[in-house]
């Protein structure tokens, strides 16, 4: 986990993580580079310690990517970043056979003057918070979403289905990844939330707006969500960033 301590003149940020009341590790990373406007969470798996260090790599090739780019940053950068990614956790697991299989999920979000751009690959979630109505932006890469997506099952059914994160799609865990790219306007009161599934087993959409909606900063917003997910499920790690743009 990591974040730069430059101030923002345009943009509250808030980010804040917890290891739930289960888990003997957090496994979760996160990522604020207020310089290039680039925020990201990643939850990484892979048995001890590799999961930790999965979703730590993960974010440090993005920021290192979006830091060292010489021409102007769009979405076919955000994808090569996250390809990148994918090719250091993978190597990293070949080379050490204790850490084979390691993976993590990855949601990143890059934010322009009047533009955002979405990476996305996993079950980690990006919503948007729009004149005080929630949106979830990104879909799920995991057996139970594509079934709901089929319309075999109902979007109330895989919010509470058993095998709700078993994946389809994770960062490193092959040679090779599919990567989501999302982007539209970023407008002026845009309030971003990214969480990983320890906050989106709790939350909905309304209930994200709810609770940015009644904070007083992101930071405040970031807190209340972790710890509303921690009492209320508490089985996995928990990470929140949230991003209010002015």
């Amino acid at each position: 986990m990591s974040a730069d301590t430059k101030s923002s003149p345009t943009r509250d940020v808030g980010y804040h993580t917890a290891i739930g009341r289960v888990r003997e590790h957090n496994e979760d990373s996160l990522k604020i580079v207020r310089e290039c406007s680039l925020f990201a969470v990643a939850d990484g798996m892979g048995g001890h310690l590799a999961g930790e260090r999965a979703s730590a790599l993960a974010v440090e090739v993005l920021q290192q990517r979006f830091l060292t780019h010489e021409t102007e940053i769009d979405g076919s950068v955000l994808r090569e970043a996250l390809i990148a990614a994918n090719a250091a956790i993978f190597q990293e697991s070949v080379e050490n056979p204790e850490r084979r299989g390691m993976g993590t999920t990855l949601t990143a979000i890059y934010l322009t003057g009047n533009t955002y751009w979405i990476g996305h690959v996993g079950d980690s979630r990006a919503w948007l918070v729009r004149d005080q109505a929630g949106l979830q932006i990104t879909q799920d890469h995991s057996v139970v979403w594509e079934q709901m997506r089929a319309g075999l099952i109902t979007p109330e059914q895989a919010e509470r289905h058993p095998m709700r994160n078993v994946l389809t799609r994770s960062v490193g865990n092959m040679p090779e990844v599919e990567v989501d790219i999302l982007t539209g306007p970023s407008l002026s009161g845009d309030v971003w939330v990214l969480g990983t599934d320890g906050m989106t087993h709790v939350f909905d959409q309304s209930r994200v707006a709810e609770v940015v909606n009644s904070s007083s900063s992101a930071q405040q917003a970031a807190e209340r969500m972790v710890e509303i997910a921690v009492a209320e499920d508490g089985s996995d790690n928990v990470t929140v960033v949230v991003v209010h743009c002015a």
